[in-house]
């Protein structure tokens, strides 16, 4: 017969080996879920760009007029030639009609002025002037060009702002942008899984930037470009097969 302290230590060394067991089964189990989740996560984020040349079209342009004098009639008698001319020479150029809106006429009278003390100047200021909006690009910028054919009709010109130039048609043209981003993207994920050994999936997740819209040229505004340019940039993350 087995002493009892024998017994005993069969007994310890079967209860360490199910110990053992126990800790191995852990460890493989853990070390699977380990695993899957690893597999789970193999992504790779990229980003792509794009960016596609555009011909603004549509201009505006502001042009502001003065008169002034001590007769009130008078002031707006001149201020009426201002705009007749401004629009006289606007429409050498093919601009007219609807294309062509008059601005608010404001009047300002010196006298009117309680800090206005031993006043030298004319009494009455009268300020206006006309808004071009049109998609006829060309004429605008002819006009610009000879615009001191305005000041020799004796037109009293106070200001000039733009021509500026917008671009539209952004919708239109956000599809095919985006279209060209992601396949973008998609070539920097190739690129990638061909260098690390492995093959793209589909998208996990997608962020698409807003689509800007730049001048064409660095060294001037992009409102007062005729050329432009649309510019996206999209960050895909692909999963990892």
């Amino acid at each position: 017969m087995k002493s009892e302290g024998g017994m005993r230590s069969v007994e310890f060394q079967l209860n360490q080996l199910v110990w053992v067991l126990a800790a191995l089964a852990f460890a493989w189990i853990l070390g699977s879920q380990i695993a899957s989740i690893r597999t789970a996560d193999r992504t790779v984020q990229v980003k792509g760009s794009a960016e596609m040349p555009v011909v603004a079209d549509l201009a505006t342009w502001s042009l502001n007029f003065s008169a002034s004098g001590n007769d009130l009639a008078a002031v707006q008698k001149a201020m009426g030639a201002n705009l007749d001319g401004a629009r006289a020479f606007l429409a050498k150029y093919g601009i007219a009609g609807d294309e062509v809106e008059a601005q608010s006429l404001s009047v300002q009278d010196a006298d009117a002025n309680p800090y206005a003390n031993n006043r030298s100047g004319p009494r009455f200021t009268m300020n206006g002037g006309l808004v071009v909006r049109t998609p006829k690009l060309d004429a605008v910028v002819q006009a610009k060009n000879h615009l001191g054919e305005l000041v020799g009709r004796g037109v009293i010109l106070t200001n000039s702002y733009g021509p500026n130039y917008s671009f539209s048609g952004l919708n239109d043209k956000k599809p095919a942008l985006i279209s060209q981003a992601t396949a973008e993207a998609r070539k920097a994920a190739e690129q990638f899984a061909h260098d690390s050994g492995a093959g793209v999936g589909g998208i996990k997740r997608a962020r698409q930037g807003s689509v800007e819209i730049l001048g064409r040229d660095s060294f001037s505004g992009e409102s007062e470009q005729v050329n432009k340019v649309l510019r996206v940039v999209t960050t895909v993350d692909y999963d990892l097969k």
